[in-house]
């Protein structure tokens, strides 16, 4: 269906339904859903000329408070509106809506389109569309079950939140059975929000993880974004809250997000990662793709690893990829290859936490996999056995520290090229924000040791 036809579409089925406002938004950088309710009226309008939509969230953090350091919150901007294109392939039905409700997502227009991550991943997805490949893939996402509400979770120290213990039984039928209300809701939410699941099940320590089933570019990028608020909202009636924070406790295993990605070539929709003649399966453009991962990703790492507290992931023993390496069916690296057969070629890009921005970090894999192809860059020899037990090249492993990680972003050109100095400059000043803000922290750890001082 062409784009007139699904807005046809689109706003019958808002006139069949007789209502009288939609949900219309947008991500932000941290991949939070904003939100408005319009007027039912306006909608056609949103879908030539975009609805207003005050920019202002995107220069706000993770819990909401404002990063002054970010264009967006200077005076000489004036706080103007933007105008947020609605997409007719976005629409959406709202979870346990009554009377059932519809979400319509968009993008702003230039020039809040910089700063905006649905329209850089649009950008990265047309640039591959030029060399002749369609994305399709799908996120996994893990996240932890806790028993607590945004409230309570404010008060308490880390080792005083409540889990639900059921999680820490890996693969439990027993405990999922037991757990089916949850679970069921869950799922129901997702069928309902049009997310599809392939499998849902407890995960390693505490775990929740989901598979959400491959879809094309940008719907990969918003399934796993709208998975991550669809579930909270079924945590919520179960009194439970979803943190897809990257770790929470110093004795858990963090909770990361996997990209599985694959090409297929637009004229023939056939995979353009499988080849069934060459020795290991996999196409000259898979080995291209995966250079440039290797090459790129080293710069652009903020844009998957996006906080603080992500990096506290890359530590021994918590099955995080800890270097720059790929291999074949391999989870101990940071790119597993997929092989099997046509249908399944994949590219699994594993370090990523799952407190991301999916759009930005989809964005960024395309950027990099897509220089790969066009600079048909080789990667090195796949690793076999631990990757764990590699050290990278010097100047070719990742930036496994918040501040480095801030720095290599910043003075990267590849970056600046790919998401123009606008977008990269805000980014950098909101993480540096965050360095700030934690330099003026005391922690319980510095007060049970140095408190007698």
């Amino acid at each position: 269906m062409n784009e007139g036809s699904m807005v046809e579409a689109a706003l019958l089925l808002i006139q069949e339904r007789g209502l009288s406002h939609i949900h219309c938004g947008w991500f932000d950088s941290n991949g939070t859903l904003r939100t408005k309710k319009y007027a039912a009226g306006h909608m056609k309008k949103g879908f030539t000329a975009g609805i207003p939509f005050i920019a202002i969230p995107s220069g706000i953090g993770p819990d909401d408070e404002i990063v002054p350091t970010n264009g967006y919150m200077q005076p000489e901007r004036g706080f103007a509106n933007g105008a947020v294109l609605l997409d007719a392939a976005s629409l959406r039905e709202v979870p346990f809506s009554d009377p059932p409700g519809l979400l319509l997502l968009g993008q702003f227009r230039p020039p809040e389109a910089d700063d905006c991550v649905r329209s850089r991943l649009a950008a990265e997805l047309a640039r591959l569309s030029e060399l002749g490949f369609d994305l399709f893939g799908g996120f996994e996402m893990e996240g932890a079950v806790l028993l607590e509400t945004p409230d309570s979770m404010a008060s308490k120290r880390a080792e005083e939140v409540a889990e639900k213990t059921a999680y820490s039984n890996t693969f439990s039928f027993v405990e999922q059975v037991d757990d089916d209300p949850f679970l069921s809701d869950v799922l129901h939410a997702c069928a309902q929000a049009d997310i599809a699941i392939d499998t849902l099940h407890p995960e390693y320590l505490g775990m929740l993880e989901v598979a959400l089933a491959p879809q094309p570019g940008m719907r990969m990028a918003d399934n796993a974004a709208l998975y991550r608020a669809v579930a909270k909202l079924a945590g919520r009636r179960h009194g439970r809250l979803l943190s897809f924070m990257a770790r929470r406790r110093g004795d858990q295993q963090g909770c990361g997000a996997h990209m599985n990605i694959s090409l297929r070539h637009r004229d023939t929709e056939d995979s353009a990662f499988f080849d069934a003649d060459a020795s290991d399966g996999l196409s000259v453009t898979a080995h291209h793709f995966i250079g440039g991962l290797i090459r790129y990703l080293p710069e652009l790492f903020l844009l998957m690893v996006p906080n603080l507290n992500s990096f506290k992931r890359f530590r021994p023993n918590l099955f995080t990829p800890l270097s720059n390496t790929w291999g074949i069916d391999n989870k101990s690296v940071a790119f597993r290859a997929i092989n099997v057969g046509a249908s399944s070629a994949r590219v699994e890009v594993r370090f990523p936490g799952a407190d991301l921005c999916p759009h930005l970090g989809l964005a960024a894999a395309v950027a990099a996999g897509r220089a790969g192809i066009q600079e048909a860059i080789e990667p090195p020899p796949p690793v076999t056995g631990s990757g764990w037990d590699v050290e990278d090249a010097p100047g070719t492993g990742f930036p496994l520290g918040f501040e480095d990680a801030i720095h290599r972003l910043d003075g990267s050109a590849f970056a600046r090229r790919a998401f123009g100095d606008g977008f990269v400059d805000n980014f950098v000043g909101d993480r540096r924000w965050q360095l700030e803000q934690f330099a003026n922290v005391v922690t319980d750890w510095e007060i049970r040791t140095f408190g007698n001082l």
